[in-house]
């Protein structure tokens, strides 16, 4: 299914489950939460001249003070892009700031931050490595029953030496109270 396709159905399922049952939760105080979903990862060819379509994860624990603000620290597994006999694993850690739209029943939000990343480089050669900070910003949706909390949610990062790297998940938190 086309990433496009997947996100809207991932959309449409999590808002239909929140319509269906109570959506009664705790939705401030801390929280941790995990997501795998679908990577995207395209190198420049200048660069490194690797690319995949993986699966990807992320594992999260942000605070959310307040209704409509939140912050999280994140650790983000891209998988490994290859090309030919070449082939590149990206990670990194973030840190970023989530702001909630005020909607009944639905956690609609947007992200902004930072990421720490590292790219390893290997080829038959030679191996090496890239690292930065870089922006990372994205959208998502989410529901709660209790402490559990579903989400879905679509990342980009703006890593370097990439036209493209992005991540599309659906992923679990836990609030505590």
């Amino acid at each position: 299914m086309p990433g496009k396709a997947w996100i809207l159905l991932a959309l449409t399922s999590v808002a239909a489950a929140g319509l269906a049952g109570a959506a009664l939760g705790e939705d401030t105080g801390l929280y941790v939460g995990g997501s795998i979903g679908r990577s995207n990862e395209r190198f420049e060819p200048s660069a490194y001249n690797v690319s995949a379509d993986n699966t990807g994860y992320q594992v999260a624990a942000g605070w959310r003070p307040l209704d409509l603000l939140a912050g999280e620290v994140d650790y983000v597994g891209f998988g490994r892009a290859s090309g030919g006999v070449n082939y590149a694993d990206t990670y990194g850690v973030g840190l970023s700031a989530l702001g909630f739209l005020p909607i009944p029943l639905v956690d609609v939000y947007g992200r902004v931050g930072l990421m720490n990343w590292r790219t390893d480089v290997t080829s038959p050669f030679r191996g090496f490595h890239r690292t930065g900070t870089d922006l990372d910003y994205g959208v998502g949706a989410g529901m709660h029953w209790g402490s559990l909390g579903a989400r879905v949610e679509y990342e980009r990062y703006d890593i370097s030496a990439t036209s493209t790297m992005s991540l599309a998940s659906l992923g679990m938190t836990w609030t505590f109270m």
